[in-house]
């Protein structure tokens, strides 16, 4: 299925350009932006260096794995206890590929009321890795953050196309309404570092969605996400605005549905990897014509080069 939608990757996510997207500020030594896009928070960063961002309006801070007790530890949540994360004990796995696994945490919490949840995903190489984590306790979106990193540093080609495939994973919280979802789906980048000279330029999408809830129950789909032409710093970090559109019961034309932004970042010696993040916010596809209530959605993705 993934290979089958490379073609048609690239020619949707060409329809969804718009403006110059091409101007890459990041070039000039600032990593605090790439374009139009402002990156999460993080140091500056080159093509030698390893990445680390944390989202810059989340609370999350100092999110570590540690492999020996398969935990992980997250500073500055309220109400989340210790903040040592164990395996979610009633869905530990949310996908489980070749292309790499995304495994579920929850917080050691026995006193206090606050249940969060941790995502993470890790690269079959280990140069790569994500966490993201969120709470349905609280009636607006509450807090949370998200971490990706890049553990050392990647070699950018100068010139050719490659085409990037994996998976997607994340966590779904509400403003007007508790609660919690899981979604996964396909991921598909399409890399151009040959005809923009000074920026480079990535495309894709996030296909295949589907919701499930928190035992791991089906319960709905989603419409393909656009990743819309973004531009790659000579660092080696990527960054776009994405988007959804779907036609609403009892419409007959395409609506905006979910908008937000990605950001992600190329490993390996030559760059044969990327993980990234993505932020999106929408109606809940339930409440649409309702106007009631909107849905976060945060996600990790890790893609592998597929072609030479």
């Amino acid at each position: 299925m993934k290979k089958s939608m490379a073609a048609m990757a690239v020619a949707c996510a060409l329809t969804a350009c718009g403006g110059n997207p091409f101007l890459d500020d990041g070039d000039d030594g600032d990593s605090s932006s790439i374009g139009d896009v402002t990156l999460p928070e993080g140091d500056e960063t080159t093509a030698s260096s390893s990445v680390e961002r944390y989202e810059t309006e989340g609370e999350a801070r100092d999110i570590v794995y540690d492999s020996s007790s398969d935990t992980i530890s997250i500073n500055n949540l309220p109400f989340d206890a210790d903040g040592v994360y164990d395996r979610d004990n009633v869905l530990p796995t949310l996908l489980k590929t070749p292309d790499g696994t995304y495994t579920l945490y929850e917080n050691n919490n026995k006193t206090e009321r606050r249940a969060y949840k941790a995502l993470r995903g890790e690269s079959p190489s280990g140069e790569t890795s994500f966490t993201v984590v969120r709470t349905g306790d609280y009636i607006e979106y509450g807090f949370g953050g998200f971490v990706y990193a890049r553990n050392g540093g990647v070699n950018l080609p100068s010139s050719g196309q490659a085409t990037f495939e994996g998976d997607y994973a994340g966590i779904r919280v509400f403003n007007g309404v508790g609660g919690l979802e899981y979604t996964t789906g396909d991921a598909i980048l399409e890399v151009d570092f040959e005809d923009f000279d000074a920026t480079d330029a990535v495309e894709g999408f996030i296909y295949n969605r589907q919701i499930f809830n928190q035992a791991g129950t089906a319960i709905g789909t989603l419409p393909f996400l656009t990743l819309r032409t973004g531009s790659i710093s000579d660092a080696g970090e990527i960054a776009g605005t994405l988007g959804s559109e779907l036609i609403p019961a009892g419409e007959t034309e395409l609506q905006a549905f979910e908008s937000g932004q990605y950001y992600a970042v190329l490993s390996g010696n030559p760059a044969d990897e990327i993980a990234g993040i993505i932020v999106i916010t929408g109606d809940d596809p339930d409440d649409v014509l309702d106007g009631g209530f909107t849905v976060q959605e945060t996600g990790g993705f890790i893609v592998n080069q597929t072609n030479p």
